[in-house]
C-alpha cells in the first residue's frame, strides 16, 4: 500500500510536468511562436509538482481511506491544485519572476494539469482497489493474545477483508504445534521495525489485566497503531474511541501518528533546515571548537546513546561541556553549579549552544527537528519504569527541540512530576501534529533558545 501511495504521487508529479510541456509547445510555440527557453518553465513545472504533492498530503488525499473510499474527490483536487499554482505564482513575483513568465502558458498549465490529473488519479486508484481486491496490495497486521481469541479473531478479520491483508499471529505462550503462530511478545516486538505493521490487535480475555498491561507497556513505544480487543470495557488502560474489524469491537490504544501519515513533508523540512543551518553555522562551531580545545584540550563532541524511534539506539553529538562522558547504567544529571561542568561548557550550556551539533543527527535520519527530547538511555529506563505511558514517546522520531521546552519543561527533572508534565506535552505533540505546530514550536524555541541549562 505504501507503494501505491508513492506511485500515485509520482505519477500526478509527472503529469504535472507533462501539461507544463504540452501547454508550452502548444501555446508558445505553435500558436504565438514565442519560444522563450525550456529551461525557466521545466523549473516552475518541477516547483508546482513538488507543491502539488505538499498540498495534497496536507488534504489528506494519499491516505489509505481516501484511495480506497467511492469518492474521486473532484472538489479537494481542484482547491488543492489552485492552491499549489497561487503558491508558486506568489514566489515567482516574491522573486521578480513573474513578469517574464507567459500569462497564457499559465492559464493553459492549469486547465490541461486540470484535465490530466483527474484521468491519472481515476486510472491509479482503481487499480490500487482493484490490487486489494486480488490480494496484490496488502496491509499486514500482527495479532497477539490468547491462543481461541487470537485465532478467531484473525477468522473474522480474513472473512470481512479477504484478501486485503496478511496476518501474523503472536501467542502468549509457545505454540509449539501450531505452524499458523510465528512467535510471542520477543519475536513480535523484534519484528516490529521491519515488518511495518498497519496495526497491531492485542486479543486477551479482560480478566488477564496484568498481562494485557504488560502487552500494551511493551508494544507502545512502537509507531504501528496498536488496538485492544477484550470482552470487558473498564480496564486500566488509556483507551480513545473504538473500532471494528471483522465484526467485533476494538478499542483504541493509539493511531499511526499525523506526522508518521505526512513523513515525506516532515523529513523535507528537517533536511532543508538542517542543512541550511549546519552550512551556515560552520564558521562558528570552528570557533567553539577551537575554545573547547584551549579550555580543556578533550575531544570537541560528546557522544551519548539514546532512543530514537521504535526504541532504535543512536548516538546524539553535542558540544562537549563537561569533564566526564557518562553512557552507562548510571548517569548523573547536571545540577545547578555542577562542578563537572567546564568554563566553556558552562557559557554553552546556558545558551543552548551545545545542543547545535545535533543538526548532523537530524540530517542523518537519527532525530526530527522538532520531538520528544531524548535522555541518557538510563535515565530513559527509569522513567519508563515510573510511568507506563512514558515509551509512547518514542512512537516518533526525537526532536532537537519540542512542543514541552517551549512550554517550560526542560533540563534537569527533580522530582515524577518534572517527568509526567514533560511527557504529557510530549504525547499532547504527537497525537496533534501538524506542519503548523512544528513551524510554531520552532518560532518559539528562539525565544527561549538563550534560557539554556546548567
Amino acid at each position: 500500500m505504501a507503494r501505491a501511495h508513492q506511485f500515485l504521487a509520482v505519477s500526478e508529479f509527472v503529469a504535472v510536468i507533462s501539461a507544463g510541456f504540452i501547454s508550452k509547445v502548444v501555446y508558445l510555440d505553435w500558436m504565438i511562436n514565442n519560444d522563450l527557453g525550456w529551461f525557466p518553465y521545466l523549473m516552475i513545472a518541477v516547483a508546482l509538482g513538488a507543491t502539488l504533492y505538499i498540498t495534497f498530503n496536507q488534504m489528506g488525499l494519499y491516505d489509505i481511506e481516501t484511495l480506497v473510499g467511492p469518492e474521486i474527490n473532484f472538489g479537494k483536487i481542484f482547491c488543492g491544485l489552485g492552491i499549489s499554482f497561487l503558491i508558486v505564482l506568489g514566489a515567482l513575483y516574491a522573486i521578480r519572476q513573474g513578469e517574464s513568465i507567459s500569462r497564457g502558458w499559465v492559464g493553459a498549465w492549469f486547465v490541461s494539469t486540470a484535465f490530466l490529473l483527474i484521468p491519472v488519479r481515476a486510472l491509479i486508484v482503481t487499480r490500487i482497489k482493484r490490487g486489494i481486491e486480488t490480494g496484490l496490495l496488502q496491509r499486514r497486521i500482527a495479532i497477539i493474545g490468547s491462543k481461541d481469541y487470537v485465532v478467531s479473531l484473525a477468522n473474522r478479520i480474513r472473512q470481512a477483508e479477504g484478501l486485503s491483508v496478511a496476518i501474523d499471529l503472536f501467542g502468549l505462550q509457545k505454540e509449539a504445534n501450531d505452524a499458523r503462530f510465528v512467535g510471542e511478545l520477543p519475536e513480535l516486538e523484534a519484528t516490529m521495525p521491519s515488518k511495518h505493521y498497519a496495526r497491531v490487535i492485542i486479543a486477551i480475555p479482560a480478566g488477564d489485566i496484568n498481562v494485557i498491561q504488560a502487552v500494551v507497556r511493551s508494544l507502545g513505544a512502537y509507531t504501528t497503531e496498536l488496538f485492544l480487543c477484550s470482552d470487558f470495557a473498564n480496564l486500566p488502560i488509556s483507551t480513545t474511541g473504538s473500532r471494528k474489524f471483522g465484526g467485533v469491537r476494538a478499542d483504541v490504544i493509539h493511531l499511526l501518528p499525523g506526522s508518521e501519515t505526512r513523513w515525506f513533508l516532515k523529513r523535507a523540512l528537517d533536511v532543508v533546515l538542517s542543512f541550511v543551518l549546519l552550512v551556515g553555522a560552520l564558521p562558528f562551531f570552528l570557533l567553539i571548537a577551537l575554545a573547547i580545545k584551549l579550555d580543556t584540550r578533550s575531544p570537541v563532541l560528546f557522544r551519548q546513546r539514546r532512543f530514537g524511534q521504535n526504541g532504535t539506539v543512536f548516538h546524539i553529538y553535542k558540544f562537549r561541556t563537561m569533564t566526564v562522558a557518562e553512557d552507562g547504567p548510571t548517569v548523573m544529571q547536571a545540577t545547578l553549579n555542577d562542578t563537572r561542568v567546564t568554563r566553556v561548557g558552562r557559557v554553552l550550556r546556558a545558551t543552548s549552544i551545545d545542543e547545535l551539533p545535533q543538526l548532523l543527527n537530524v540530517l542523518l535520519g537519527h532525530m526530527s527537528l522538532v520531538g520528544p527530547r531524548p535522555h541518557a538511555i538510563a535515565h530513559d529506563q527509569a522513567f519508563e519504569a515510573q510511568f507506563d505511558l512514558f515509551a509512547r514517546r518514542r512512537r516518533v522520531k526525537p526532536g532537537l527541540t519540542g512542543w514541552a521546552q517551549v512550554n517550560g519543561f526542560r533540563g534537569e527533572t527533580r522530582a515524577p512530576d518534572d517527568i509526567s508534565r514533560r511527557m504529557e506535552h510530549d504525547l499532547y505533540y504527537i497525537d496533534n501534529w501538524s506542519v503548523w505546530l512544528d513551524l510554531e514550536i520552532l518560532a518559539r524555541t528562539l525565544f527561549v533558545f538563550c534560557k539554556g541549562a546548567y
